[in-house]
C-alpha cells in the first residue's frame, strides 16, 4: 500500500471536484439569472442532457474493466496482456462509436422538443442539441479510456489531472456563452469541441511521458475483443443504473410536473452532490491502489486499506451530511439568492440520501476495482429499476418526497448487499465486520430525528444564525464521530509516514 500513490491521486481528486464545484457554482446561477424563464430553461437543457446520457450505457463499461484489468495484468508482470486488452478495448470502442455515430444522424428528425414537452427550444434545436451532445459522448469514451491507462502505471493522478482540465476549459467556455444567452446547440458544441482537443491532448502526452501506453492497434485480437464484451457488459449495467439513478427522476418529474420541479430537484441534489465531494475524492483516491493490490494477491495490505479508509469515509459522512443539511437554507441565499426555492422536507430526505449513498460508495470501489462487480451490477439495476418504476406512479399524488423515499430504500438494499459481497472478496481467514458501519447508520438515525424540528423552522432564522448552528452542530460531531470511529490510529499513520518523508528530505 502506497501513501504516497493515494496522495498524489487524492490531490488529483480534489483537483476534480474543485472543477466540479466551479461548474455547479457558475452554470445554473448564469442560466437563473441570464435567460428569460431562467428556471425552466434550465429544467429543460437537464432534461435535454438527460435524455441523451444513456448512452454512457454503451461503453463505460469497455473503460472500466479494461483499464482495471491492464493495471492488474502489468502489475502482476504480464505486459502483454496488459497491451492486448488495450488494443482491443480501443477497437471495440470505435466500432461502438461509428455504429452509433452513423444511427445516431435519425435523432435530427426525431420531434424530440415534443417528447419531452419543451416549451422554450424549437424542436429542431432540441434535436441537434441532442446530437451533438450525443457526439461528445462518444468522444469522450476513447478520452476516458486514454486517462484511464495511467493507472497501469500508477499514475491515476495524471489521467485525472487531463480529465479535470477538460472539463474546467469546457465549463469556462460554456459559462461565456451562457453569459451571451446562447442557443442550446451552441452550448453542446462547446462541450464536444473540448473533448476533441483534449483527447488529442492525452495521446501527445502519452507518447512524450508514457511511451509503454500508446496505443497500438495491432495488439488486438477478436477474441480478446470477444472475452472482454461480458464482463464489461456488467460494467455497463452499472452506467444503466447510474443512468436511472441521476436521469431517470429528471425525466420521470420532467414529464409528471414540469421543468419548474426539475429546477428545484436538480440544485438541491447539486448541493448534496457537491457536498458529498470529499467523499468520492477520498473513496477514489484508494481505487488505483485496491486494483493493483489485487493484482499483487496481497490481501492484508488491502484489508489494512478497507479498515483504515472506513474509519475515514464513515468519520466523513456523519459530519457533511448534517453539515450540509442545516447550510441548505445559506446555500440557496447565497449561491442562487432564491431562498424561496429552499424546500425543509425536501432536503432532509436528500441529506438521508445523501448519507447512505457515502457508505455504499465506499463498499462499491472494492468490487468496482477488483472486477468482481457482476452480481453487484444485478442488484443495483433492480434496485434503481424498481425506484423509477414506482415514482413514475406515486409521483403524481405524492409529489416528490415519494421519490425520495423510494430513493432512500434503493440505496440502502445496495448497501446491505455490498456489505455482504465485501466478506466474500477476502480471504476466510480474514473477517470483515459490520459493526463500523451499524454504529454509523445509528448515529444518523439519532442525528437526522433530532434535526426534524430545526429544519422546518430554519426557513424563518438569519443566514448568521443558520450558519452558527450549523458550525457548532459540526464541531459537536466531529469530535464524537472522531472517536467512535477509531482517527486516532489513522493520523497517527499518515503523520507517521510524513514525517518520514521530511526526514529522509533533508
Amino acid at each position: 500500500m502506497s501513501l504516497k500513490r493515494i496522495l498524489k491521486l487524492l490531490a488529483a481528486f480534489f483537483t476534480g471536484q474543485g472543477v466540479s464545484i466551479v461548474t455547479q457554482l457558475l452554470v445554473p446561477p448564469f442560466f437563473l439569472h441570464r435567460y428569460a424563464h431562467g428556471v425552466e430553461v434550465y429544467g429543460e437543457w437537464i432534461a435535454l442532457t438527460a435524455a441523451v446520457s444513456y448512452l454512457n450505457t454503451l461503453n463505460s463499461g469497455v473503460q472500466t474493466y479494461a483499464n482495471n484489468q491492464m493495471a492488474i495484468h502489468y502489475n502482476g508482470g504480464e505486459v502483454e496482456k496488459a497491451k492486448t486488452i488495450q488494443a482491443s478495448a480501443i477497437k471495440l470502442s470505435l466500432m461502438l462509436i461509428a455504429a452509433i455515430a452513423a444511427g445516431g444522424s435519425a435523432v435530427l428528425f426525431m420531434p424530440i422538443g415534443r417528447w419531452l414537452h419543451l416549451q422554450y427550444v424549437d424542436s429542431f434545436a432540441a434535436s441537434l442539441t441532442v446530437f451533438v451532445l450525443m457526439m461528445q459522448l462518444l468522444t469522450n469514451w476513447l478520452f476516458s479510456l486514454l486517462c484511464g491507462s495511467y493507472m497501469v502505471l500508477g499514475r491515476a493522478h495524471r489521467g485525472q489531472n487531463w480529465a479535470s482540465a477538460q472539463r474546467l476549459v469546457a465549463v469556462l467556455a460554456m459559462s461565456a456563452f451562457l453569459w451571451n444567452r446562447a442557443s442550446f446547440p451552441v452550448l453542446a458544441l462547446t462541450q464536444l469541441a473540448s473533448i476533441v482537443l483534449f483527447t488529442l491532448v492525452a495521446v501527445v502526452d502519452m507518447r512524450i511521458s508514457a511511451p509503454v501506453l500508446l496505443p497500438s492497434l495491432s495488439y488486438g485480437s477478436l477474441k480478446t475483443m470477444r472475452a472482454i464484451i461480458k464482463p464489461s457488459a456488467y460494467f455497463g449495467l452499472f452506467s444503466v443504473s447510474g443512468f436511472l439513478l441521476w436521469q431517470g427522476p429528471v425525466l420521470i418529474i420532467q414529464l409528471v410536473l414540469g421543468p419548474a420541479s426539475v429546477a428545484v430537484f436538480s440544485i438541491t441534489r447539486m448541493i448534496f452532490n457537491f457536498s458529498r465531494q470529499v467523499l468520492y475524492v477520498t473513496t477514489y483516491a484508494i481505487s488505483q491502489e485496491i486494483t493493483i493490490l489485487v493484482g499483487n494477491r496481497n490481501w492484508a495490505a488491502l484489508y489494512r486499506l478497507y479498515d483504515l479508509s472506513e474509519r475515514v469515509v464513515l468519520f466523513l459522512v456523519t459530519t457533511i451530511s448534517i453539515g450540509a443539511l442545516l447550510l441548505c437554507p445559506f446555500a440557496f441565499s447565497l449561491w442562487l439568492h432564491k431562498r424561496s426555492l429552499y424546500e425543509p422536507g425536501l432536503c432532509l430526505l436528500m441529506a438521508m440520501v445523501s448519507a447512505v449513498m457515502g457508505i455504499k460508495d465506499h463498499k462499491i470501489q472494492f468490487q468496482w476495482s477488483s472486477n468482481r462487480h457482476q452480481k453487484l451490477a444485478v442488484i443495483s439495476l433492480v434496485a434503481y429499476l424498481g425506484m423509477c418504476g414506482f415514482s413514475a406512479v406515486t409521483l403524481r399524488p405524492f409529489g416528490i418526497a415519494a421519490l425520495m423515499v423510494l430513493w432512500l430504500a434503493a440505496e440502502m438494499i445496495q448497501a446491505g448487499w455490498i456489505l455482504r459481497l465485501n466478506k466474500v472478496l477476502f480471504p476466510p481467514e480474514i473477517h470483515v465486520s459490520t459493526a463500523p458501519v451499524m454504529r454509523a447508520l445509528a448515529m444518523l438515525t439519532v442525528c437526522f430525528s433530532l434535526l426534524v424540528w430545526p429544519v422546518y423552522h430554519s426557513t424563518q432564522w438569519s443566514l448568521p444564525v443558520t450558519v452558527a448552528i450549523a458550525f457548532c452542530a459540526v464541531s459537536v460531531l466531529s469530535v464524537f464521530s472522531y472517536f467512535a470511529f477509531g482517527l486516532k490510529e489513522v493520523q497517527s499513520l499518515i503523520g507517521s509516514r510524513l514525517r518520514r518523508r521530511l526526514a529522509v528530505a533533508e
